[in-house]
């Protein structure tokens, strides 16, 4: 995230997520040695990491490295040791297990609502087809996945806030504070709305208040009355109305024939009333499938396994490239004006786009674009750019227009050919896939692109 305040001592995201990674993955190795002993190669392991859908290219990247560092794999890994897969992609392949469950058939439509602690994520899927040996159905993106920060966090956020105006009084210490806390999260959200007005939360000793007992904040005996209207309005309704409108701006795109919820706030019995009230109709349900909280992590397995599943996805946003094009006078700025080698007055900075947002990208998919270059033998530099734009974006150096990386093209070489010479370069974009790949034909000769990731 952009303009959040720096962690302390100096520590860097990556520091921190790769820290982690490295402590859970250690734990991991030591119970699977458990069980494999000896036989255990950890060359011979294939990991799936699941992000969030609304992260970025190069928030993937990011973590792509925490994974090098982390021990999990090794840089000069071939990419496919490591799968970084959206977190609904999982959920949908979770889901698709539970068909012949839930009825799913050739060409119905779900809704996938991932909500977890910090995001919530949303994407429409439809089978393709079924494959009758393996029971795998094959899925293709039918929107453009997207979500926000409206996760279960934020209901405890808002629990503390309205605890903290009823403690004014009361100092609680930090482990006061941490038990009263885990009596909300553990105790009273799972069970949120119950059938009475008014639900109770132990608290802790309070210091200065030996008996436990102000009436004018409900505090009775160590126990803290809370009215369901109050909670309604301060806690959960302001995070589920975020939810409710993620939905429907889903739904709005397209039909579906079932929405799944999905993640340890998906489990939530307030949330699944709350969406079957205002989205359940006679030809859709609402389905939580069995043990909703582990619908990613399983997914994500099953991904792995079958990683040929998730047949399409669409696009989130523009993808594009720096490229000199015909200039057009009126349009086009005099500064941008430039004379090519070749004699033709030329507009640089230009947007050259590969991929508009909702455009639907095949699995293995690639857009090629052919360039001429006076570069050789030296490497040709490729920035590849992106933007959020809702109009297709003229020049690189608009404010919607960012720069993701650049794609170094390495020449091959060529006997007999001199420097400076003119070469046509075929750039293949892969898009179709989680993470962007690139690759290029110099000359007849298939070269591999590496991406050097801003940030």
């Amino acid at each position: 995230q952009e303009h959040i305040e720096p962690l302390p001592l100096g520590i860097k995201p990556l520091d921190a997520i790769s820290d982690y990674l490295g402590k859970f993955h250690s734990h991991v190795v030591k119970e699977a040695m458990k069980n494999f002993g000896s036989t255990y190669d950890q060359s011979h392991i294939q990991y799936c990491l699941t992000v969030p859908a609304m992260w970025s290219d190069r928030a993937k990247h990011v973590m792509r490295l925490a994974a090098v560092r982390a021990g999990l794999i090794k840089e000069e890994d071939p990419a496919h040791r490591l799968i970084i897969v959206s977190e609904p992609e999982a959920a949908a392949m979770y889901c698709q297990s539970k068909g012949d469950q839930f009825n799913l058939q050739k060409h119905d439509r779900f809704l996938i609502c991932d909500a977890g602690g910090g995001t919530v994520d949303l994407i429409v899927f439809e089978v393709v087809d079924v494959n009758p040996e393996t029971g795998i159905r094959s899925l293709r993106e039918v929107t453009r996945g997207h979500g926000a920060s409206c996760g279960s966090a934020f209901l405890d956020a808002n629990m503390e806030k309205l605890l903290r105006e009823k403690f004014q009084k009361y100092p609680l210490t930090p482990m006061g504070w941490g038990t009263i806390m885990d009596t909300f999260v553990n105790q009273t959200k799972p069970i949120f709305p119950g059938t009475d007005p008014e639900m109770y939360l132990q608290v802790p000793n309070i210091p200065n208040l030996p008996d436990a007992n102000d009436l004018d904040i409900g505090l009775e005996d160590g126990m803290l009355k809370l009215m369901v209207s109050e909670l309604h309005e301060r806690v959960f309704d302001p995070v589920v109305k975020d939810v409710l409108d993620l939905i429907e701006h889903q739904l709005k795109q397209t039909h579906c024939e079932a929405i799944f919820l999905v993640g340890g706030f998906g489990s939530s019995r307030y949330l699944f009333d709350r969406v079957t009230a205002k989205f359940a109709t006679s030809g859709r349900q609402v389905r939580v499938p069995p043990r909703a909280e582990l619908a990613v992590v399983r997914g994500a397995v099953t991904y792995g396994l079958h990683q040929g599943s998730i047949i399409s996805r669409v696009a989130r946003r523009w993808y594009g490239v720096d490229s000199a094009m015909d200039f057009v006078q009126g349009v086009d700025p005099e500064e941008k004006k430039t004379l090519s080698r070749d004699g033709t007055t030329r507009c640089k900075d230009r947007f050259s786009v590969y991929i508009h947002p909702g455009q639907s990208v095949a699995l293995g998919e690639c857009v090629t674009k052919k360039y001429m270059t006076w570069c050789y033998p030296r490497p040709l530099d490729c920035p590849l750019y992106v933007s959020d734009s809702a109009e297709e974006p003229r020049y690189v150096d608009e404010p919607s227009v960012k720069k993701l990386g650049d794609f170094q093209i390495p020449m091959p070489d060529i006997p007999g050919m001199m420097p400076g010479s003119e070469v046509l370069v075929e750039v293949k974009m892969h898009f179709g896939e989680t993470e962007v790949r690139a690759e290029a034909l110099v000359l007849g000769q298939t070269v591999t692109a590496v991406c050097q990731w801003i940030g």
